[in-house]
């Protein structure tokens, strides 16, 4: 069962390297038809003859590892056949829709799930849609049905070479397109008849009178959206982010003390005959499912809970029927009937964290529960554990979100048996109190999570932990070299005696050359200058660098709740080993363009800014004929402020020319019409003259004149732009123009991210790099 079940975890895992599915859909079935066959043939015959030990280990391998690939490339095939296609973009529909989904509310918008009930399209019918409504108001409540006018895209996002990937995240959940609602068309059909969706809304409007709302409600109903992003800081740099919002912990951590109380109180029982019938322990097991399905219902059995709430229940299945190996029996059971309800749950960091966590901890106790009797081997034990857990889950962290906090081994020490045993049962009492009229409990937690924030911040600025590298490490692994170190660190939290010496020994050996030979073709790479073309939708955010220097052209946009910065620039800076800016220059004002600039300065040290007067920091004019030199690459500024022909923004754009031996990229921002015209008739009209110019204002139709273009005379024009943007980019008179010139297009909506090699003029399109969920690469 072991070995079979994880053979179809390893199967599962294939679509983590597949590169694609887009294969006619008679050969895609033929070869998944050919290996189902193969893993049952296999599987059966391992089970049902007799063979030896090793032939039977293998055949269960084979045969589990086959079906692994088959069942997990059939869900993805027919959740990427669901997706909404292209034809559909920018086109109205009228829909009726159920909100499945608490909606998420931002100053300036609101975001939620719904479900089409009916649509004016057979093919939109069942899909499951995310939508933004921009109002101010937001009048939707879950499980209500609105008749409403959507216009929907096609699911496509940025790829970068690292950061959030937005499609990963569709994919992932089950989303079947995106899209806005317009304001025009908008009628309420039904509220909502489900009860365990009246309760939940009616909790989120109940704990948004507190003034941390956000941690309540991710504590107790799962929605996280109210978190400020200063409160997500403080909890990633003290490595409390896994206490907040119901996860497999929190549905342990419930069913463990209902389980206690629920036997305790049926043992004081025993003298009626209610109480002879059954054992307390069993009517604590079978109690203690029922409270874990219930707190997964106010969280809407989300994946996660879902997950804790299988591995909770197939633990004490095992218990209940007296398995010998119970807690063995009930995670591998729990594994595989997850793979079978989820199997996309490998595309997710939670889903490994859960069950790496449960994995280290079972290795750490076995054999060693006799040895802690006295309160200072328990606290040594727990102490092991806290370092055992925080080294192993530093890999996969590091992997997903190229981070890992350090601080969280001593924090998670004090801060886990204490939320555990008090505050999140107290907190759940509390807010079972408020329902029955008595608030003054939940205010008082309101008011320490309030003193919690306030002294953490303090005490982070105090001792500057941002700038421990030891506490927390800012770096991206393959995922190749994260598996080596993983098999590592989990040998040497097994009991193996004599024989794990050796094996820790072979293993650091192989992981140590893997590590070297990486950072040795770094190393290599980065003795030269190279170009970074961010992909942030609509905006613009280009990098030079090379080994400890770095000049950043803009930050891309920033909205409530996320960032070009946090999202794909500061985690591709981590990645490329960059921790400092030399040089930040900001072309204007516009959101587009230095949206990000706060929460790049907060993240990262800059030596110097360049920006003209609108910007209300300490910083450097953008003047007409400065230079910046650097170690063979030169900076030369054609156009700012000082020169500018209006006080539009996008004509106060600094236009900046980027040399490096005889290649040379121009950036001029947004500058318009005016702005160009007077560039292209300048005396010094000549030094326009590039080998890839960034599109003004995106390719929009109030710039790239033809004077402009022929005294540039680019060899590659790129657009900088969301591809199914609701402006018209680029304009269809631009991109005619460009190709009057026979000017090669890019774009860096169908190109994701583009790396430029100024030295030998190629360059690499990074949706290039084929994900089973990823849209291909397309042309302008």
């Amino acid at each position: 069962m072991l070995t079979w079940t994880l053979a179809f975890l390893a199967g599962c895992c294939s679509i983590l390297f597949i590169p694609s599915l887009s294969f006619n859909a008679t050969v895609l079935s033929t070869l998944l038809l050919i290996l189902a066959v193969i893993g049952l043939l296999v599987t059966a015959k391992a089970i049902l003859t007799n063979l030896p030990t090793g032939v039977k280990t293998l055949l269960l391998a084979v045969g589990g590892c086959c079906l692994g690939i088959v069942w997990t490339c059939s869900n993805a095939y027919w959740l990427l056949q669901r997706q909404i296609p292209e034809p559909f973009n920018n086109q109205a529909h009228i829909i009726d829709a159920e909100v499945i989904e608490l909606p998420a509310i931002y100053p300036e918008y609101c975001q939620f799930t719904a479900r089409i009930q009916k649509a004016n399209e057979f093919n939109l019918l069942g899909r499951v849609i995310r939508l933004k409504f921009y109002q101010s108001e937001c009048p939707f409540r879950l499980g209500q049905v609105w008749q409403m006018q959507v216009k929907l895209k096609p699911i496509h996002s940025p790829v970068n070479m690292a950061g959030f990937d937005l499609e990963r995240f569709y994919f992932e959940n089950g989303f079947d397109a995106r899209g806005y609602v317009r304001t025009d068309w908008l009628e309420l059909k039904s509220d909502s008849g489900n009860p365990i969706h009246q309760f939940r809304q009616y909790t989120h409007q109940q704990l948004s009178q507190l003034n941390h709302a956000g941690t309540f409600q991710a504590l107790l109903i799962g929605e996280k959206s109210s978190i400020t992003h200063q409160q997500r800081e403080v909890l990633q740099k003290l490595g409390l982010s896994h206490l907040i919002a119901i996860s497999g912990l929190h549905i342990s951590i419930i069913a463990g003390v209902s389980f206690w109380l629920i036997s305790f109180l049926w043992g004081r029982a025993a003298g009626l005959s209610i109480g002879r019938k059954w054992s307390p322990f069993q009517v604590g097991l079978i109690s203690s499912c029922l409270v874990a399905f219930l707190y997964s219902a106010m969280a809407d059995f989300s994946i996660p809970t879902v997950r804790a709430l299988i591995m909770w229940s197939a633990v004490v299945l095992a218990l209940l029927l007296q398995r010998r190996s119970a807690f063995y029996d009930g995670l591998v059971w729990s594994l595989l009937l997850v793979l079978l309800i989820f199997p996309l749950s490998v595309l997710s960091a939670s889903f490994w964290m859960t069950f790496i966590a449960v994995v280290v901890i079972s290795l750490m106790l076995m054999g060693r529960t006799q040895q802690a009797k006295g309160w200072e081997h328990k606290l040594t034990l727990l102490i092991k554990l806290q370092l055992a857990i925080t080294l192993t889950l530093a890999i996969p962290s590091l992997v997903y979100f190229q981070k890992a906090s350090f601080l969280g081994m001593a924090v998670n020490i004090i801060m886990i048996p204490l939320f555990s045993i008090i505050l999140l049962p107290t907190i759940f009492l509390s807010f079972v109190l408020s329902l029955l009229g008595v608030n003054w409990p939940l205010k008082q937690f309101d008011n320490l999570v309030g003193y919690f924030f306030q002294y953490s911040e303090q005490v982070i600025q105090t001792i500057a932990l941002d700038n421990v590298s030891l506490i927390f490490i800012n770096a991206q692994i393959p995922i190749f070299i994260g598996i080596a170190i993983f098999f590592v660190l989990l040998l040497c939290w097994i009991p193996l005696s004599k024989i794990k010496t050796p094996l820790i020994t072979f293993a650091l050996l192989i992981s140590s050359i893997m590590l070297v030979g990486q950072k040795l073709d770094k190393q290599l790479s980065e003795n030269k200058w190279s170009i970074e073309i961010f992909d942030v939708g609509h905006g613009l955010a280009v990098l030079l660098h090379k080994n400890d220097h770095a000049i950043l052209y803009d930050t891309g946009y920033a909205s409530p709740g996320s960032s070009a910065v946090s999202s794909y620039i500061i985690p591709s800076l981590k990645t490329l080993g960059i921790k400092k800016i030399d040089t930040l220059i900001l072309s204007h004002k516009d959101n587009d363009h230095a949206g990000g600039v706060n929460e790049l300065l907060d993240n990262f040290p800059v030596n110097q800014i360049i920006a003209d007067s609108w910007y209300d920091k300490p910083s450097q004019p953008c003047e007409v004929g400065q230079f910046i030199q650097l170690e063979g690459a030169k900076l030369e500024f054609f156009y700012g402020e000082q020169n500018a022909v209006s006080d539009k923004p996008n004509n106060q754009s600094c236009v900046v020319k980027i040399t490096i031996n005889d290649f040379s990229l121009l950036i001029p921002g947004d500058i318009e019409q005016d702005a160009e015209f007077l560039l292209a008739s300048s005396e010094d009209f000549e030094k326009l003259k590039a080998d890839i110019l960034i599109a003004p204002h995106h390719g929009s139709k109030t710039s790239s004149t033809y004077p402009f273009i022929k005294r540039v005379d680019p060899d590659i024009v790129i657009y900088t732009s969301e591809l199914y943007s609701r402006y018209p980019i680029p304009h269809p008179s631009v991109y005619k123009r460009y190709q009057e010139f026979n000017i090669k297009a890019e774009h860096s909506g169908c190109a994701g991210q583009i790396t430029i090699n100024p030295y030998d003029r190629t360059s690499k399109r990074w949706r290039e790099e084929h994900k089973v969920w990823r849209k291909e690469v397309c042309e302008v």
